[in-house]
């Protein structure tokens, strides 16, 4: 079932016209906001915080879909389930801006390329900066973190938790984007994308150059502190090396179209690890690990 529900989930996202979101959820700006004002809320530990800001409409969301799911043979939490991964996967869309980076850097635009990317492409993570020899370099960084938090975090954890999986990674990386509320909200986050990020590594080099990425990959496997971000990015780019040299990124100064044929094959290397992903979830629903 639950592969079912991402299959239509991923082609409803690739086949209708859903608007591009952007990283920040209104919603959950509102559901904060209406607690920051308060007092006795900024006295409270960061950790009854985060309970009260994400774990608490985690339960809470999580028992709806429970309770819905003994009506219509289950077909109302069904759809629910569908209108939520939609909803959440949606948010790592990025097609239309990316469309607009890689041709300012065919044109030789440099100010539209990085005005494109930092507004549209970039999250607070792993910003990007105006130096243009390591721009291309800062995007496609940039945009592998926004991917894998976006797109492989919910999967991952809406395959293991189901329902409250997706919801609590969902809710924890918006808690994670008020930094403002608590200035160790990102821990909580981090813990979450400590097993899904090193699998996603491993994942990079099995649809890309094993043997180099290999290394790289066990050597980050248990640093426990190492940032996402590098770890999937260095990973990358020993997966997408050629010849045995370690790969290198190239600056717009040094050619836009090459620097824009980079960013595909960024593209092809998360898609090649989506099929890899999708092929073993399918094995596992019908091994019956995954119901």
């Amino acid at each position: 079932m639950k592969f079912l529900i991402l299959f239509i989930s991923l082609l409803a996202q690739y086949k209708l016209p859903l608007p591009q979101r952007s990283t920040r959820s209104r919603s959950f700006a509102r559901w904060l906001g209406f607690f920051q004002p308060q007092q006795w809320f900024m006295r409270l530990p960061r950790h009854l915080k985060f309970a009260l800001i994400v774990v608490l409409p985690t339960l809470l969301m999580a028992f709806a879909f429970w309770y819905l799911d003994r009506f219509l043979w289950g077909l109302i939490s069904f759809a629910l389930e569908i209108l939520l991964l939609l909803y959440v996967l949606s948010h790592s869309g990025i097609e239309r801006h990316l469309k607009e980076y890689q041709n300012d850097l065919k044109s030789g635009d440099t100010q539209g390329a990085f005005l494109c990317a930092e507004q549209y492409l970039a999250v607070p993570e792993a910003s990007v900066s105006e130096d243009a020899d390591n721009l291309n370099q800062q995007v496609i960084k940039a945009l592998m973190h926004r991917w894998f938090e976006y797109f492989f975090l919910m999967v991952f954890w809406y395959m293991v938790a189901d329902v409250a999986g997706v919801l609590l990674a969902w809710f924890s990386v918006q808690y994670a984007r008020a930094s403002d509320c608590d200035e160790k909200a990102g821990r909580y986050l981090h813990w979450l994308e400590w097993i899904p990020a090193r699998l996603l590594g491993l994942t990079y080099g099995l649809a890309g150059n094993f043997m180099r990425a290999l290394p790289v990959w066990q050597s980050y496997l248990w640093q426990l502190n190492a940032n996402s971000a590098d770890v999937l990015f260095q990973v990358a780019c020993s997966a997408l090396s050629n010849n045995g040299e370690q790969r290198t990124w190239h600056s717009i100064a040094e050619g836009g179209e090459t620097a824009a044929q980079e960013l595909q094959e960024w593209q092809q290397l998360h898609m090649r690890s989506v099929s890899v992903w999708m092929v073993m979830i399918a094995a596992a629903t019908v091994g019956g690990i995954l119901l």
